[in-house]
């Protein structure tokens, strides 16, 4: 997550996902990935934020409170993670952790592995009373290409960053990016839901929502034994309601 991503369209459903899936009764703790901005990046992103002027109201009417919360962030001159966790789009008693992860050129790998741990190990006690954790990466899940201690490194979650989460029956919910890999989006998310399932086994029966407003995104719901059915439960009802009426998201279930 970068700053200049704040109030984003991406970031209205983002924020839309979370609220409707712990509401007032899962603790929600926010894994924030940050990020500083890289020269690679468009100098267009960030900026798809003409759903707030004139209002979309195809997006205000599915999250009146949320709409009005967005267009105040955007509009207020701060777009910033900092600024998001004092917006109220999310319940107020959410954790975060929003240390920023880069590293510089100079830096040895002895030098980058020390600072991933101790991100890691702060992430990990933020999070500790959290009931679900939104682990929230720049792009996404790890690729083959890119290495946790390379300069693009903290651009991705990777697999190993997850499993204690896991292990101390948190829920997990994971943004992904669209890539350009070959077979299209669905074939990219079948084969995250085979690496999920050959990294966690049976421990995990993965939920995945797909965002299909101007820039497609995935997210992977990963629910504990113990949240299944409220989750499961959660997912219908936001989809019965106008997010899924006009399909700004729609359940993945699976290649046809």
């Amino acid at each position: 997550m970068q700053d200049r991503y704040a109030g984003d369209i991406g970031d209205f459903g983002k924020y839309g996902l979370l609220r409707a899936l712990c509401g007032d009764d899962l603790r929600l703790g926010v894994l924030w990935y940050a990020f500083e901005g890289d020269d690679e990046q468009s100098p267009g992103d960030g900026n798809r934020i003409d759903y707030l002027e004139p209002p979309d109201e195809r997006l205000r009417e599915c999250d009146p409170d949320l709409f009005k919360r967005m267009h105040m962030l955007v509009y207020g001159g701060d777009r910033s993670i900092a600024a998001i966790e004092k917006s109220g789009v999310l319940p107020e008693d959410t954790f975060f952790h929003g240390e920023v992860l880069t590293f510089k050129d100079r830096e040895r790998p002895r030098e980058r592995a020390a600072k991933r741990r101790m991100w890691l190990a702060s992430g990990r006690e933020a999070m500790k009373d959290a009931e679900v954790v939104f682990v929230d990466p720049d792009t996404g899940l790890e690729i083959p290409s890119t290495h946790p201690l390379s300069a693009k490194g903290p651009k991705y979650a990777y697999y190993d960053d997850l499993l204690p989460y896991l292990e101390r029956g948190q829920s997990l919910v994971i943004y992904q990016h669209a890539t350009r890999g070959a077979g299209g989006m669905e074939r990219q998310i079948a084969q995250r839901l085979e690496e999920l399932h050959e990294r966690f086994g049976t421990r995990i029966d993965p939920v995945v929502l797909r965002w299909r407003r101007v820039s497609a995104r995935t997210y992977f719901i990963l629910p504990a034994p113990r949240h299944v059915e409220r989750l499961t439960a959660c997912v219908q009802d936001f989809l019965d309601t106008e997010w899924g009426e006009r399909e700004h998201f729609t359940r993945f279930e699976g290649l046809p």
